[in-house]
């Protein structure tokens, strides 16, 4: 199936990564030998640029200032081509900035993230972008949009059915998950992770094993999906980390493992796994295939420095799901 024309509309976060990577085990409360990078981030610019790594039209509708930090995100899009002219531009502002402290292993360890940027998103710039997100084939939001902000767009311009667009959330954290509590009806489709769909559920979700599902965990899994659809989504992914996908939509059910990979730095992964799962989508692929190419476009950025992988392509997501494909067989 070709791409759709309408394309995607992301409305979220997009800041200055600061990422420290330290040379040995982390020693908390004192100081680390490391390096520390700086690169483009933000959950709605990472899903963004995924998506126009692999082809799709997409567009990033953000708050950008003018600083430092505003710079790099401006010039980074201009060299990529990626559309951020919809953005909201303010002088004298300070952008959103996320800084990461990374143990050895590439985990993230501490964060500390100023969305204050965001917040500043009006209901009038909205609407006179309204003609812009109604036209697209799925619209996309985060949490670093602030409550009422994520009410008003579900309100103007929301709809978990087509034929208006279909909406995507992010929740960010499980933090952050308490802006959307009671609305995730709203949304066509859910990528949570596990923390995110407990608190989000009320439902209690164990923690993975190395063994797998086991039916604990796998009842929660049900008994959380069931929750989000009766509420009113049409399909829902949690995340399991290292421990696997598991997906629901209607009476489908199904758990995919993923493929272990030595991170680098694992910030972006899930804005990776949410950009896989948008482009099947709107190629109308089947859920298995949306669950395996979006685990592989994971672990292709884990395996980077940076928040989205400076290799990430179509063609190299298609490579590394048949490579994930022969090992599983190899294994059996």
């Amino acid at each position: 199936m070709d791409m759709p024309p309408k394309g995607v509309t992301v409305i979220g976060a997009a800041n200055m990564d600061i990422n420290g990577f330290s040379r040995d085990p982390l020693n908390m409360a004192d100081s680390n030998p490391g390096r520390v990078e700086y690169c483009p981030g933000g959950v709605g610019r990472n899903i963004a640029e995924n998506l126009l790594r692999l082809g799709a039209k997409v567009r990033l509708i953000s708050v950008i200032g003018d600083d430092p930090g505003g710079q790099l995100i401006r010039s980074s899009s201009g060299v990529m081509g990626l559309d951020i002219e919809h953005s909201l531009f303010i002088p004298g502002l300070s952008s959103s900035v996320y800084m990461a402290i990374l143990d050895s292993n590439g985990e993230m360890k501490l964060a500390l993230s100023d969305m204050s940027a965001l917040e500043r998103m009006t209901e009038g710039h909205l609407e006179s972008k309204a003609d812009i997100i109604a036209g697209s084939g799925v619209v996309v939001l985060d949490t670093g949009l602030q409550a009422g902000m994520i009410r008003f767009i579900l309100d103007r311009f929301g709809s978990s059915r087509e034929p208006g667009p279909l909406f995507f959330l992010d929740p960010v954290s499980a933090r952050k998950s308490a802006k959307v509590k009671g609305l995730t009806g709203r949304f066509h489709t859910l990528k949570l992770s596990r923390m995110e769909a407990a608190y989000l559920s009320g439902v209690a979700i164990p923690p993975p094993e190395d063994e797998g599902l086991y039916p604990a965990l796998k009842q929660s899994l049900e008994d959380a999906a069931s929750f989000f659809m009766g509420e009113g989504s049409s399909r829902v992914f949690i995340t399991l980390g290292k421990g696997g996908i598991f997906f629901a939509s209607g009476e489908k059910r199904f758990f995919t493992p993923v493929h272990y990979v030595k991170p680098v730095n694992t910030s972006g992964g899930g804005d990776s796994f949410m950009a896989g799962m948008i482009y099947g989508t709107l190629r109308g692929w089947e859920p298995e295939k949306i669950a395996a190419f979006s685990a592989a476009m994971g672990a292709i950025t884990v395996r980077s420095g940076t928040t989205v992988s400076g290799e990430m392509s179509l063609s190299l997501v298609e490579e590394t799901v048949k490579a994930f494909g022969k090992e599983n067989r190899s294994n059996r």
